[in-house]
């Protein structure tokens, strides 16, 4: 439950409360298997890094910024994707930009850049803010005192926009059924099994999750269908259109339909999950901090007055950004990065082994004792500009860090933004006092049983 900090006056929303020490054996598997952010041990909230394993595996877990630095950016050749995160996004999103590696990733991520170029992101900012719209426009039917689960209203809408901005409209995708397909797929498949820790054949993993594999063979049909229909068709300008056309500028390489298939999987599935958590979780916490949400109403109504949210108003909304910011701290979409080190090395002055697990715990790293005051606040004003000025870059990563850093964060950030004043300032959502906050990582961060709340119109 949340409570007030009696000192500074300041929310602390609902936590995950880590353990004193490091768990026994047993019950630290079970936990990895089940929600991994609840094993880990206090340390890791407080130490510069966590080194811990036995004579067959070791375990790093880094929160340093200047390590992170080295893992990330400065030795990023010795420290590749990891065998276990690819075993859990593989099977879904095969070998496109979120899975690639080397000079693969390299040409992919060279090939997709154009689409995310700050002036295209301008000129989609009315779409988005047409979605919220129309999502307010649902609500004013229902009217006040509705219930709504908005973890899955949030995923429709940004569903939406990525189906307008992105795929031309993404004629012959149903989106409720779409949405849902991605959920099964991230409760069972998106997420470690024991198949995953004994190292079994992959298919084991897709054998035992009858309901994830339905989801991915309707998921990667859905897809199939609209690539092959989009290759027969004129251009219409979109990322379809831009990754059909790419070429690699080296090899000459241009994407198939299958590694065409793969990314935009990627672009639709991480594209909209990214941003329909952080509007749930932001939505949620204003809705416990009604001071805080009158903060946001009172800048969206100086700048843009009644009219619509434009990209040069959202932009100009900087509490409303800070409000965004905070939340992916306190609830990061993506909550645990992992690597592999794949040749003795250092990172941060530590001497790091081939071999070793090495886990980015941005969950934490987000709370962490040595790098943030009150880490467990709500607190927007630690993202104003005189308050981030001396902040490391490596000390906040909701979008990951180096060159491996989301390729849609811009678009993402506009279109929170563009969205949450939309909607604040037609709604107030009060949550739920009887339903229990428990962020639940699959791959992304979810509240587990979605966000219910109580809808009160305004004028």
């Amino acid at each position: 439950m949340s409570t007030i900090d009696v000192a500074t006056a300041r929310l602390v929303p609902p936590a995950v409360n880590p353990p004193e020490k490091p768990l026994p054996y047993l019950q630290g598997l079970w936990k990895l298997l089940d929600n991994p952010i609840e094993a880990w041990s206090r340390a890791v909230y407080e130490e510069p890094y966590v080194l811990r394993g036995n004579d067959r595996q070791t375990l790093l877990y880094a929160t340093d910024p200047a390590m992170l630095k080295d893992i990330l950016l400065d030795r990023m050749a010795a420290f590749p994707k990891d065998w276990m995160s690819d075993r859990v996004t593989k099977p879904a999103l095969g070998e496109g930009l979120l899975t690639a590696q080397g000079e693969a990733w390299r040409w992919q991520r060279r090939a997709a850049a154009p689409g995310f170029r700050p002036d295209n992101v301008a000129g989609m900012t009315s779409v988005m803010v047409a979605a919220a719209e129309a999502a307010l426009t649902r609500w004013r039917e229902m009217g006040d005192g509705a219930r709504l689960d908005i973890a899955t209203e949030m995923t429709a809408i940004t569903f939406q926009v990525i189906l307008d901005t992105m795929l031309s409209g993404g004629e012959g995708i149903d989106v409720p059924v779409a949405a849902a397909r991605i959920t099964d797929y991230l409760e069972t498949l998106g997420k470690v099994s024991v198949p995953d820790l004994l190292q079994w054949p992959t298919w084991t993993r897709i054998a035992l999750a009858p309901r994830g594999y339905r989801a991915i063979v309707y998921l990667k049909a859905m897809v199939d269908r609209m690539v092959a229909r989009r290759r027969r068709e004129a251009g219409r300008g979109d990322l379809v259109d831009l990754l059909m056309q790419a070429q690699d500028p080296e090899s000459g390489r241009r994407m198939d339909d299958g590694l065409l298939r793969d990314n935009l999987l990627t672009f639709i599935g991480a594209g909209h999950e990214t941003t329909a958590l952080s509007l749930t979780w932001s939505l949620y916490l204003l809705g416990l901090d009604p001071g805080t949400a009158a903060r946001v109403r009172a800048e969206v109504s100086e700048i843009a007055g009644e009219a619509a949210i434009t990209h040069e108003v959202a932009e100009r909304l900087v509490f409303t950004r800070q409000v965004v910011q905070e939340a992916m701290r306190l609830y990061p979409p993506l909550p645990l990065v992992t690597r592999m080190c794949g040749e003795d090395t250092e990172a941060g002055g530590v001497a790091i082994k081939a071999g070793t697990f090495v886990f980015i715990p941005i969950y934490a790293l987000h709370r962490h004792r040595r790098l943030w005051r009150d880490p467990d606040a709500f607190d927007p004003d630690r993202f104003a500009p005189e308050e981030s000025a001396g902040r490391h870059r490596f000390a906040y990563l909701p979008f990951g860090g180096g060159p491996r850093v989301c390729i849609g964060q811009t678009f993402a950030m506009i279109e929170a933004v563009a969205i949450l004043a939309t909607l604040v300032r037609g709604a107030e959502l009060t949550p739920d006092p009887g339903h229990r906050i428990r962020p639940l990582v699959r791959v992304s961060m979810r509240p587990q049983g979605g966000m219910p709340m109580t809808l009160r119109l305004r004028p």
